[in-house]
């Protein structure tokens, strides 16, 4: 019966083989996966500064005397004019004051008159004799005390009329209004610490970036940038906007149209970040832009002979990027490197981790694996 079972054993596997059970299995098919060559091309980098606007000219107003509020003449967001009114404190006190100083001026120009009247008359009388040199010098002395009289009350005059006319608060410069904190009756003085309003010339708006030491010393060492008192010029004495052109982005995405200058570098970097300030301003001659606004700043950099990826080609990896170049061997070869993306949204400019040659997996890298043959 043991003999029989292994017969037919042998008669399957001989049934199997002839079915072709032993012969050679198909090679399996390379997944199709787009390979690109690194080679050096020119690209336009544009960084990215996150940024809050000012105006150019910008002055906190604060109240020069302490009162309460009986009149405001603007609104949040008014455009107004150098030297017009913006807010009466109670100013009845004070006009009380100039007319007493007044009163006291008219006093002191009338016996300032009777004392030159009176030293008129001792000259005359001493020409005759009438009269003694003493009596004639103390004349002089009443005219001299009168003047100085008046001249005191003069300028206790000229004081009221100051103190009056800061009850009147006026705008500094010629600008928007921005804020209204106070309302009428509110009691405010010189030691608030918080201003009556701001008066923000907004026909120019400003702001200031962080740039990085890198960026620093291409400014100052590639163009010879120099701080100059009509602004930050090259070596040649050109203004640096012709090699620094900043664009404003909105929050909404806009692309504000005026290109912004730069006006002016710190002058050292600050040595915890190793970060320059860089100011930059842009033109507002419609008022577009506000102060207190955030936006991005865009600061395009040309960089040539530099290398590109398509975006597909890179995996996300905390705060690195994975790549897959092809080895020699046509196998998947892992590669952590350092990129910056391009305006396109489709491209990364390689910083490290590859090299012209190179040749790199363009998509589908969420599926390779370390080693896969790929080529």
């Amino acid at each position: 019966m043991k003999k029989n079972y292994m017969s037919m054993i042998a008669i399957a596997a001989v049934a199997l083989a002839s079915c072709g059970g032993g012969a050679e299995q198909p090679a399996q098919e390379l997944p199709n996966y787009e390979i690109v060559k690194l080679a050096p091309v020119d690209r336009t980098i544009n960084y990215q500064f996150p940024a809050t606007l000012k105006g150019s000219s910008e002055v906190q107003v604060f109240p020069q005397i302490e009162g309460r509020i009986t009149d405001i003449y603007y609104d949040n967001g008014t455009l107004i004019k150098k030297g017009q009114p913006l807010v009466r404190i109670d100013d009845t006190q004070h006009r009380l004051s100039m007319l007493t100083a007044k009163a006291a001026v008219d006093a002191a120009e009338a016996a300032q008159a009777t004392a030159k009247l009176q030293l008129e008359s001792q000259k005359s009388l001493n020409a005759k004799k009438i009269v003694s040199d003493y009596v004639l010098q103390t004349a002089e002395n009443d005219y001299k005390t009168a003047c100085a009289n008046l001249s005191q009350a003069k300028a206790q005059l000229a004081i009221a009329e100051s103190e009056l006319a800061k009850c009147t608060i006026t705008s500094p410069i010629s600008g928007t209004v921005v804020g209204k904190p106070y309302d009428i009756g509110a009691l405010v003085g010189p030691a608030m610490s918080q201003p009556i309003t701001t008066v923000t010339d907004q026909k120019v708006i400003s702001t200031s970036i962080t740039i990085t030491e890198e960026t620093y010393q291409q400014l100052f060492t590639q163009y010879g940038a120099r701080q100059t008192s009509t602004g930050i010029k090259s070596a040649d004495g050109k203004n640096m906007s012709d090699f620094y052109k900043f664009k404003l982005k909105m929050k909404d995405g806009t692309i504000y149209s005026e290109e912004g200058r730069l006006t002016t570098v710190s002058g050292a970097l600050d040595t915890n970040t190793g970060t320059a300030q860089v100011n930059v301003d842009f033109d507002n001659p419609d008022l577009i832009l506000h102060a207190g606004m955030s936006v991005s700043i865009i600061m395009p950099e040309e960089a040539k002979g530099v290398l590109v990826l398509p975006q597909t080609a890179c995996k996300r990896l905390q705060d690195k990027y994975l790549a897959f170049k092809v080895d020699d061997n046509g196998n998947a070869l892992g590669a952590i490197v350092d990129v910056v993306p391009t305006d396109d949204g489709k491209e990364y400019i390689v910083i490290s981790g590859l090299k012209a040659g190179d040749e790199v997996i363009a998509n589908g890298v969420a599926r390779i694996t370390e080693g896969q043959k790929v080529k």
